[in-house]
């Protein structure tokens, strides 16, 4: 399996088109704006690993944090090459174990939060029935996982609804972080700018419906405050809207 995996990788990643491959490529150069050469970043919710092959790609330390053991062992032997540390976990408000609700023919929507499932069924008929199978996963806080690694420089987010729960387990602002929203889910991202964690003079912007799923620019040249981020959300219309708030701490 191991040594079939890398060129049947090969042969995925070509089937995917030029479109696919130069969305990458501006995925890369906006990521780069934003991370240093040696940095630490945190990669919650890395899924099959893409975003933490990017991040490796432009120098960074990455913790790759995800709880499907497929997505897990996926990034593992794809990326053996990379400076990666993966973490079969979910994070959250606390260390324990929680439910993983696995989305078999859809990984990346798997969730631990049944609040966010039940509100995306109600609003789109294709996410019903999609989760097939429980499992009981580790969960840690962002605090924990700088206790072990030390301070990222940027920490991505992005777990289907649990976002919330993940901000409430850190205790001091990286310089840049981001995390994802819906349309269909926006309270929640609302809560999550009011959380504490966010200091004053802190500045936002964001991505939405990222093409291919990778975010290439921002939907404002400038950087906004708060207020302007929500308005701006606010304002979004369409099907279901969705995408990644970033923030950027003061100084």
């Amino acid at each position: 399996m191991l040594g079939l995996h890398a060129p049947a990788r090969s042969l995925f990643s070509a089937t995917l088109g030029r479109q696919a491959a130069l969305a990458r490529k501006k995925m890369r150069e906006f990521y780069g704006e934003l991370i240093q050469p040696g940095a630490l970043v945190f990669d919650v919710g890395a899924n099959v690993g893409v975003l933490s092959a990017t991040f490796a790609s432009l120098g960074a330390r990455v913790v790759a944090v995800e709880p499907n053991a497929d997505c897990v062992r996926h990034i593992q032997l794809s990326y053996p090459e990379k400076d990666i540390q993966v973490i079969q976990a979910a994070a959250g408000q606390s260390n324990g174990l929680i439910v993983l609700n696995v989305a078999d023919e859809f990984d990346g929507r798997s969730s631990v939060s049944n609040e966010w499932m039940n509100t995306i069924g109600e609003q789109d008929g294709s996410f019903r029935g999609i989760w097939s199978r429980q499992d009981v996963v580790p969960m840690l806080t962002l605090d924990t996982l700088i206790e072990n690694f030390g301070m990222p420089q940027f920490i991505k987010i992005d777990v289907e609804g649990f976002e919330e729960s993940v901000l409430s387990g850190l205790s001091v602002q990286p310089s840049v972080l981001s995390f994802e929203f819906h349309l269909t889910f926006l309270p929640a991202a609302m809560r999550c700018l009011d959380m504490d964690i966010f200091a004053s003079g802190s500045a936002y912007n964001f991505v939405c419906n990222p093409e291919w799923g990778y975010p290439a620019r921002f939907e404002y040249e400038h950087w906004l405050d708060k207020e302007g981020l929500k308005k701006a959300l606010q304002g979004l219309g369409g099907a279901d809207p969705q995408g990644d708030i970033f923030v950027i701490a003061p100084g």
